[in-house]
């Protein structure tokens, strides 16, 4: 076990789906959903904390204008990454396939 260099125990795992026998690599789509899933949890607080913080009566006209702007924008951003996990997760599950295929499949 301890004299075993690195190209030994490397070349017995070709394929790149296991680093060792207890570890394997995700599959990359859900690994983008993953990242979509967090960057919109994220995103909803950064769109919440930052709505917040917006006083049409504020004093300050050109602050209003500011974060006004930041939180249209983090709404945006928001809507995206959740849409993005979406179609990720129906990409993870496997849920998007044509026509083509699913009438081959079918008569097959």
């Amino acid at each position: 076990m301890g004299t075993e260099s690195f190209a030994d125990t490397s070349s017995q795992h070709e394929g790149g789906t296991s680093l060792s026998p207890d570890l394997t690599i995700s599959s990359m789509p859900s690994q983008l959903m993953i990242y979509n899933a967090v960057a919109t949890v994220l995103y909803i607080t950064a769109f919440v904390t930052c709505a917040t913080a917006v006083h049409p009566t504020s004093w300050r006209q050109w602050d209003y204008n500011r974060r006004a702007a930041a939180s249209f924008f983090a709404c945006v951003t928001m809507i995206t990454y959740g849409v993005s996990t979406f179609f990720s997760f129906r990409a993870w599950k496997g849920l998007g396939s044509n026509a083509a295929t699913s009438q081959v499949t079918d008569h097959a």
